[in-house]
């Protein structure tokens, strides 16, 4: 079994290549690759990294048995999912060691193969002030542009900013129809910068503009007197109590919520799956 660690560097810059690294450090084997600066694929930027990473680990001949560790970055996002998936051997990881170095390096050089001063180093991490140089000199001669990132291909689809979820205690109102989002019902949140600020806005379900990509909503069909009834499990910010034993439900603790001829009904998990239970002949 051998170890393999996955990085990447540059990502943050505005300018040149993210590099992509999959090294082994015993025995020492490195492999390289630079996710290109557009594409017309369609693909967001983390499908595009999950190929390129794919086709190394090929050429490297990795296999299920060999632990894998990974940069926790969002860019290996669609990376964590198929190596979850396909069942590997895997987890995430600080980059500290080889892996890490490598990534720095290749970069650095891919900047001053560009004509980058390579006096003006990166120094203790300081990632935010490094690239601002990168992206200052680039800016400053408009041959150098060619070296800037497609802004546009690496935004997230719209519907990242989109998720089903549950609505907790407090009512919301739905900012397309204007009416009240009952507690403790489906509802769609949308997080986004305006102006520079973070701003949350809610729909209805039906109201949202665009199909949400994520999803932390979670439902349960059950029967109340005789009747089917479907409701939400999500946790509460105030304390409740349960219809069925009367007992508390603390704040913060995952229940299940649902209407019946308007009332508000709540219930321990427990206790919905006692209801549920069918009774012994």
């Amino acid at each position: 079994m051998r170890t393999w660690y996955i990085e990447d560097a540059g990502g943050g810059c505005r300018a040149f290549s993210e590099v992509l690294v999959l090294v082994s450090e015993k025995p020492r084997e490195v492999y390289t690759s630079l996710v290109p600066l557009t594409w017309q694929t369609g693909q967001t930027l983390e499908e595009v990294v999950l190929e390129l990473v794919l086709e190394m680990m090929s050429r490297a001949g990795v296999t299920k048995e060999d632990q894998i560790l990974v940069c926790s970055g969002n860019i290996f996002n669609d990376l964590h999912k198929y190596l979850q998936e396909n069942q590997y051997n895997w987890s995430t990881a600080r980059m500290e060691g080889l892996a890490h170095e490598i990534a720095e390096q290749v970069f650095f050089e891919q900047i001053v193969n560009a004509g980058f001063p390579a006096y003006i180093k990166l120094t203790s991490r300081n990632y935010r002030e490094f690239y601002q140089l990168v992206e200052k000199w680039v800016l400053e001669n408009k041959s150098r542009l060619r070296y800037l990132k497609d802004r546009r291909v690496r935004q997230k689809p719209i519907g990242n900013k989109y998720c089903y979820k549950a609505n907790r205690s407090r009512p919301r109102h739905c900012s397309k129809c204007h009416s009240s989002i009952l507690p403790y019902t489906p509802m769609v949140e949308c997080r986004m910068n305006v102006h520079g600020k973070k701003v949350h806005r809610y729909y209805h379900p039906e109201c949202s503009p665009v199909k949400p990509l994520k999803n932390k909503l979670v439902t349960i069909e059950t029967t109340l007197n005789g009747q089917p009834t479907c409701g939400v499990v999500t946790k509460s910010n105030r304390e409740e109590r349960c219809t069925l034993c009367q007992k508390s439900i603390p704040a913060g603790q995952p229940a299940f919520f649902c209407y019946n001829n308007d009332q508000l009904l709540s219930f321990h998990l427990s206790c919905l799956s006692i209801m549920n239970t069918p009774a012994e002949a």
